[in-house]
């Protein structure tokens, strides 16, 4: 009689464990990896070393991303894409993943226009280190001696966010004078050459031209904008690959920390990088804070900047603006 059961319990037992396989398969499918996703062979950041970018420059030099990548199978790589607008469209096209140093107000344009993508970390503040500059023969002083006058900047950027808010406490407008739209490289040699009268410069073009003699200071963007600038990652990729993310994150973290741990190794390397004496990178590092902190003001500051982009026609009357920030930024990375 018990011979006869045994093949029966054999049978019930291979029963069960077929179904507690079938189960931790079912549990496994539930994972990114099996829905359909590939496995994450390559990831493509965008860097730029200006204004003077620490995380971005030690990076570079330490190839820390690279390694630490590598190491875990996947190949990384940099690609150096420096003004917003063409941030942007290398994130749409796809060809980037993640963007560093991308300033506050293109990513709000962006995400209002429906550019899918989000904000996961902080990157930078530096008002003291983007100012109006003005040619020294083009008799401007304050503020409202730029009426009438050709300034050149960054459009789309915080930049033009500046400007506008400098107008205002200036009691002009933007139709006051003449914006044309260039890049912050192209603008200071046209600025020293006497093709524009003014220029809204970020360090360390804004201290070159200063000390050049064909150039002054009219007003810093302190008080005016925060000059925050982010990382940001498209949507599908941040959600698809939250660790690699994460991890991104974190070695940038570390490269921040290397650099404030050595400090004049760090301005040598800056220097060669930049073209500058390292004793002038030692003068303009004080001005700039790095860090991928995200805090509520920030969100608030956020939001009051897409409040007065919407104010100036930069967004559409019917977006949601607060809705706008909450959607653009993702701390779950933090």
């Amino acid at each position: 009689m018990l011979r006869r059961r045994k093949p029966l319990i054999y049978l019930l037992c291979l029963f069960l464990f077929l179904l507690g396989a079938q189960g931790c398969s079912i549990e496994k499918g539930s994972q990114p990896e099996d829905q359909g996703i590939p496995a994450l062979t390559q990831i493509n950041a965008s860097y730029s070393t200006r204004p003077i970018n620490v995380p971005a420059i030690v990076a570079l030099d330490r190839l820390n991303f690279e390694k630490a990548f590598q190491a875990e199978g996947i190949d990384f790589k940099w690609t150096e894409i420096a003004a917003g607008p063409a941030q942007l469209e290398a994130l749409a096209s796809k060809s980037i993943d993640i963007s560093t140093s991308m300033n506050y107000v293109s990513a709000l344009l962006a995400k209002a226009n429906g550019n899918d993508i989000r904000v996961v970390a902080g990157y930078s503040q530096f008002p003291e280190g983007i100012a109006i500059v003005a040619g020294t023969d083009r008799n401007v002083k304050t503020l409202a001696d730029l009426k009438g006058k050709k300034i050149a900047l960054q459009k789309g950027t915080m930049l033009h966010e500046f400007l506008i808010k400098a107008l205002e406490k200036a009691n002009l407008s933007p139709t006051d004078v003449e914006m044309v739209a260039m890049e912050s490289v192209d603008a200071a040699p046209a600025l020293m050459g006497g093709q524009i009268d003014a220029a809204i410069l970020p360090e360390p073009l804004l201290t070159k031209v200063i000390s050049s003699g064909k150039g002054i200071l009219v007003q810093n963007a302190e008080g005016f904008i925060t000059s925050q600038t982010f990382i940001v990652a498209r949507s599908d990729f941040a959600l698809n690959h939250p660790e690699a993310v994460k991890r991104f994150i974190q070695l940038h973290e570390e490269s921040i920390q290397w650099a404030e741990q050595n400090k004049e190794q760090f301005y040598t390397i800056a220097g060669e990088q930049l073209k500058l004496e390292p004793k002038a990178v030692e003068a303009l590092y004080p001005k700039f804070v790095f860090s991928t902190q995200i805090n509520s003001q920030m969100i608030h500051e956020l939001k009051e900047s897409a409040q007065f982009l919407q104010k100036n026609g930069f967004i559409k009357s019917t977006v949601n603006t607060d809705q706008l920030v909450d959607d653009l930024v993702d701390i779950s990375f933090l």
